[in-house]
């Protein structure tokens, strides 16, 4: 049988990385694309783990780990090269800063997500 609470867990943590994509190209326009192509990858990829999961595929629970370990390391630096960003487009009165505002935003809950997947993963680890 599988773990259900980490199969869902990556599940909906799929869905909520593919969430942040579309939110994102909502509020900051087709600029976003990036953010939309590589939140729906990723999130597709971690419905794909809690899928391989639930068909006792061994390696999946490690995969999930890896896959979100690594993405909360890419948000965490995404995260902070956008606030630097921002931070120079204040001094300026640069007219993307709303853009850059709302990415910093978003970048971040996903890091913020992606730690606490990581931490339930542990916890519910079998």
């Amino acid at each position: 049988m599988c773990n259900q609470v980490v199969v869902n867990l990556l599940a909906a943590y799929g869905v909520f990385l593919i969430l942040c994509g579309i939110v994102s190209v909502i509020f900051i326009g087709f600029k976003a694309k990036t953010a939309l192509l590589s939140g729906g990858t990723s999130g597709v990829i971690s419905i794909l783990i809690s899928v391989l999961m639930c068909n006792h595929i061994g390696s999946a629970k490690y995969a999930g780990l890896l896959v979100v370990t690594a993405l909360f390391i890419v948000f965490s630096w995404r995260s902070t090269k956008t606030l630097f960003t921002l931070m120079e487009m204040i001094s300026i009165a640069h007219e993307d800063r709303k853009g850059k505002a709302i990415a910093f935003l978003i970048i971040s809950l996903m890091a913020i997500v992606s730690i606490f997947t990581i931490m339930l993963q542990i916890v519910f680890w079998s």
